[in-house]
């Protein structure tokens, strides 16, 4: 379905997301110019976008400016080049450089300075999934701003999420879920590291994902009521009985002589707890430990 209106707008960064951005844009029918430090990238963007090489013309008369780069750095760079803020002046700029929530509040200060609307972003998606049910954008900043671009916005992904007028809001939720999705990675990793060692086909284990997926769903629902509510009591495991089991896991790897280094860690986090007097709750209250000085 075509949009409403056709918004010109810039994508400024060409690499495989920037390109995945832009030609989604142009596919729903948008005016879309691209700009890349080389040239030749910029160029090879296709998908009815036009390439720029200057970078002042490529965001000038453009009602929305998404940045897509490898870091903050290089985008505070690109944004400080000679004519580049006075271009924007009155614009909205919508960063999609993945940061950290300081990284957002600089860019934001950058924008008020400069006269130039902003939004931080968060992609939570491959390339390949852009403009798919399988994208997930998050969104902080002014929810004036975003709700008036959002039609535009949901070219790149029907799941547009704003999260919050806080502007780190969007990097902080990124972070977040990527951290529980790398240390779970490595989680399930390390399993099937233990499993080959002991001889046991690793695909026994991964057979069995949706029992482990199934624990880590209802501790989080749990560990959701009693974090709000401040109680970590219960009656079902406390966090002796997890310390013990992690004891287990550390010592087979070690006798599997395989890296012992991930559990050792858990073993240490889950120890500490132990120590703070919280042995007798349920395992989120390692979430205490995680949260003090």
């Amino acid at each position: 379905m075509p949009p409403s209106r056709s918004v010109k707008l810039a994508v400024i960064g060409c690499g495989l997301m920037g390109s995945a951005l832009a030609r989604a844009f142009a596919a729903a029918g948008h005016d879309v110019a691209v700009w890349n430090r080389t040239p030749a990238r910029a160029r090879a963007v296709g998908g009815g976008t036009v390439a720029m090489e200057n970078l002042v013309e490529a965001v000038s008369g453009r009602e929305l400016v998404v940045v897509s780069l490898t870091n903050y750095a290089a985008s505070f760079e690109v944004l400080a080049a000679k004519g580049v803020a006075s271009a924007l002046a009155g614009k909205t700029l919508v960063q999609l450089t993945s940061g950290t929530p300081a990284d957002a509040r600089s860019g934001l200060e950058w924008a008020r300075a400069n006269g130039v609307d902003y939004l931080d972003a968060a992609i939570l998606a491959f390339p390949g999934f852009v403009a798919t049910d399988y994208a997930t954008v998050y969104y902080a900043g002014s929810r004036a701003v975003f709700d008036r671009h959002l039609e535009t916005l949901q070219a790149i992904a029907k799941n547009s999420v704003y999260v919050d007028e806080k502007i780190g809001a969007a990097a902080t939720l990124d972070c977040a879920i990527l951290e529980a999705f790398y240390g779970g990675s490595l989680a399930f990793l390390h399993a099937a590291a233990m499993c080959k060692a002991e001889g046991l086909d690793p695909k026994t284990f991964f057979a069995q994902k949706n029992s482990f997926l199934g624990l880590i769903s209802v501790t989080a629902d749990a560990a959701q009521g009693m974090i709000e509510n401040n109680d970590f009591s219960g009656d079902q495991c406390s966090l002796n009985i997890h310390v013990a089991a992690i004891e287990h896991i550390v010592r087979l790897s070690k006798d599997a002589r395989i890296s012992a280094r991930f559990p050792q860690e858990l073993l240490e986090n889950y120890k500490r707890a132990v120590s703070a007097g919280l042995g007798d709750k349920e395992l989120p209250a390692v979430f205490q430990t995680l949260t003090r000085e």
